[in-house]
């Protein structure tokens, strides 16, 4: 019985096991693999999956690149064409201010010379007025003074040498008064012909000698008077 029960010595046997434990890639490419051979609609889903997120991440890294240039482009352009438009319309500005200095300076010169000449009619035309006033005085005193031609015929003798003979033309109201007074102011041995003309306004005395005429009507010496005037003004 002893011997039956006695135990048996086992062999010793080595037993090898293969390494069954695949690598990450060799794991994830026979799933791959396998899916795609039971699955080929998922292998082009895949593709297109792919294809479309590269081309997102693609066109939104192209994008931004592209918002930050042409941001830039922008802003440069845009800063340039500003600085243009205010050039241009600080130029627009410089040559509407300077025009219309023109005009006001224009104005204010024609505003003057309008001025000026208003001026200058109304001085003439007060001068006139005098001129006229004067003359109808002055004609008034010759009526009331007759002796007004006796000393303008006084006066012209001492601008005449004695013994000269003289024709002297007066008008015809005062012709009687002179031949009863003119002796009075000439010597003897002055010759003179008293000569009444009716062109010869009251006031007037028109001489003439062998030499020349002294003309001392009223017109000749008004228009003396108020050349002097006028030259005066001028």
């Amino acid at each position: 019985m002893s011997k039956i029960l006695k135990t048996k010595k086992k062999p010793e046997v080595s037993i090898i096991k293969p390494d069954l434990i695949p690598t990450e890639n060799e794991t994830f490419q026979s799933i791959f693999e396998v899916n795609l051979k039971v699955n080929p609609k998922e292998k082009n889903k895949i593709k297109e999956e792919g294809f479309e997120k590269g081309y997102k991440e693609g066109f939104n890294r192209g994008y931004l690149e592209g918002y930050k240039k042409g941001h830039k482009e922008g802003f440069e352009k845009g800063e340039k064409e500003a600085e243009e438009k205010y050039k241009n319309l600080a130029t627009k500005l410089e040559t509407e201010f300077q025009e219309k200095i023109k005009i006001i300076e224009t104005f204010f010169k024609n505003t003057e010379k309008e001025i000026q000449e208003s001026i200058i009619n109304m001085d003439k035309e007060i001068l006139n007025l005098a001129l006229d006033i004067a003359n109808k005085l002055t004609l008034k005193e010759i009526k009331a003074d007759p002796e007004i031609p006796l000393r303008i015929i006084k006066e012209a003798l001492n601008y005449i040498a004695e013994g000269t003979e003289l024709n002297i033309k007066v008008n015809p109201e005062e012709y009687k008064f002179l031949e009863e007074n003119l002796s009075k102011y000439i010597p003897p041995s002055q010759k003179i012909k008293l000569i009444p003309d009716e062109s010869i306004s009251k006031g007037g005395v028109f001489i003439e000698t062998s030499l020349g005429v002294i003309d001392a009507t009223f017109e000749k010496r008004w228009k003396k008077l108020l050349d002097s005037l006028l030259k005066d003004e001028g």
